[in-house]
Parts: structure tokens; sequence; C-alpha cells
């Protein structure tokens, strides 16, 4: 019973928020309700889903939102001033994504210069390039009804922002359990050293999570603003802080080698259900960042000394330091 408790332990926590805030509210089963968190949701835990091989790694990216804008920039200009067809906006997008996280790869994977650093300083050169093509304004495209689709749609009364969310969650739970890429973020995390004397390209692993990571941010900003039918240059700002959250709180390591990809999206709903359940219970908004902050840091201390006892349980020689298969 006690195994049975730590293996599903996300799936406890979120039916029990999700018993309290409908005692406390009788609006939060409303099917429109739960769309509406899954919606708030999805743009953040794009990027979180496959952010989570990054941090597997022990790294982290703090370009994210920096990513999302610039991609969304560039996507809507494309469409609104050049005129150019919505696929081939949105792949140029996607590709400023991959650029943004190949070079922050490079430079991590084959310098001195830390994670943070390096990611900062690509999140400024981002941040100065929106800067420069919008001039510090908003660009509309509620004119472009395709593209804004990708935001606002909805098939079978779900939004089409979380069919793209489960669906990236779905793409990168199948890398992470079922590809030599998974196998290889849990080694090179959880024991750099050895991974690299077996053999394993680390330098190459951790390319191609910084490679995934930009991406999918670029993903989530275009998604952002085909739901916001806008794009400017704060746009996402402080998801890095949310993606981080949202991966660690679901039970994956800073430290790297250890975590799931069912856990992250368990981060991802929880932070959603904390910021739904704040709304209807009409907490102040000055209160709302200090209650989420301190149920975040409660929850990431549990999880994460969980997970420690769980690693430090397990027997050497047994798949990767840590490995869950949680969800």
């Amino acid at each position: 019973m006690k195994e049975l408790a730590v293996k599903y332990r996300h799936v406890l926590v979120l039916i029990l928020f999700g018993i309290v805030l409908s005692l406390s509210s009788p609006s939060f089963l409303k099917f429109s309700n739960i769309t509406n968190v899954l919606w708030s949701v999805s743009t953040v835990g794009i990027i979180s889903v496959m952010a989570t091989f990054l941090i597997l790694n022990g790294k982290i990216d703090l370009s994210v939102s920096s990513t999302v804008a610039l991609s969304a920039i560039v996507v809507v200009k494309l469409i609104q001033e050049k005129q150019m067809p919505v696929p081939a906006a949105i792949l140029v997008g996607l590709l400023i994504g991959a650029a943004a996280g190949a070079v922050n790869g490079i430079i991590v994977a084959n310098t001195s210069v830390p994670d943070f650093i390096a990611t900062f300083s690509m999140s400024s050169i981002l941040t100065g390039i929106a800067q420069l093509l919008t001039g510090g304004k908003t660009i509309s495209i509620i004119s472009n009804k395709a593209y804004t689709a990708l935001g606002t749609g909805k098939l079978f009364q779900i939004p089409y922002p979380i069919y793209i969310l489960f669906f990236m969650f779905l793409l990168a739970w199948f890398m992470l359990n079922y590809t030599t890429f998974g196998r290889k973020c849990y080694l090179c995390g959880g024991n750099p050293k050895s991974a690299k004397l077996s053999g394993i390209r680390t330098k190459k692993t951790l390319f191609l999570a910084y490679l995934f990571t930009g991406m999918a941010a670029a993903a989530s900003g275009i998604v952002l603003s085909a739901l916001t039918q806008q794009a400017s240059n704060d746009m996402g700002s402080g998801y890095e802080l949310d993606v981080i959250a949202s991966v660690v709180i679901g039970g994956t390591l800073m430290s790297g080698g250890s975590g799931s990809m069912g856990g992250t999206l368990f981060g991802v709903l929880l932070i959603g259900l904390i910021d739904n359940g704040m709304n209807l219970l009409h907490f102040p908004g000055a209160v709302e960042p200090v209650v989420k902050g301190i149920i975040i840091v409660i929850a990431v201390t549990l999880n994460n000394t969980m997970m420690q006892r769980i690693v430090s349980a397990r027997k050497p020689g047994k798949e990767g330091r840590g490995r869950t298969a949680a969800l």
C-alpha cells in the first residue's frame, strides 16, 4: 500500500486538491472551469515537458520567456506584414526557437560558462531583438482567423491548445521512456562521468535537450500569440520560473538524473489548480503570489525529500539514477 501511495502520489495530490476546491467552490467542477484550467496552463506546459529533458541533465534555461516573445513577434509580423502563409510563418518561428536552443546548447556543453549565465545572456539578446522589431509596441493579429484558431479554436468543446499540450506530453513521454535519448538524459544527469566513460556523447545529449526546449518555447509563443491575438516583447514574462517550478514540483531533481514526464504534467496541473482556486475563492491580487509561492515551496520540498529517499534506497546497477516510472 505504501509503495502504491508513493508511486501514484501525484494523482492522489491532484484528487485531494480537487476535492478541497470543489468543496470550497461549486464552480470548480464545471466543465467550462476545468477546460479553462487546462487552457491557462497549456503554454507553460508545452515548454515544461521538453524542459524536463534539460533538468534531467542538471541544467536550466532562463531564455525560454524571451524565446516565446521573439518567436511570436516574428511569426505575427511575417503573417501581418509579409502575407506569408501561416504554416510557413510557423516553421520560421520554430526555427528561431531551435536556433536559440542550439546556441545555448553549444555554449553550455562546450565551454565552462554556467548554464544560468549563458541562458540569461541569451535572454537579454533575444529581448533586445524583440524590442527592435516591435519598437515596444504590441502587434495585433485579430484579422487572421486561420492563425488565431490555433489558440481560440475548439474541437468537441475542447480548445486546441489543450490538444497541443497533451500531444507534446505524449511525444515527450515516449521520447523519455522508449528512446536512447531519454535513457541518456537519465544517465548524463545521474552520473556524467560514468556516462561519458561508457561511450555516451554527453555534449550531444545536452545540446539536443536545449534544442528541444527552444523549439518548445517557440511553439508556446505561437500558441500564446494565437490565443491572445497579439504579440509583444514582454509575452511569456516569468515563464522560465513557472517551467522550472512545474518540473521540480513533479519530482525531477535539479541536480539531474531522476524524474518523470508524468510528474512534470502533475506540476503543470497543480500550478494551474492553485491559480484557479485562488481566483474562484476571490483571493486579493496582492496575496495570490505569496500563497502560490508558499504552496510551491512546500510541494517542492516534500516531493524532493521523497524523491531523494527513493534514489538513495535504490540498489546500484538499476536503470539510471533514481529513474521513476510514475505515470
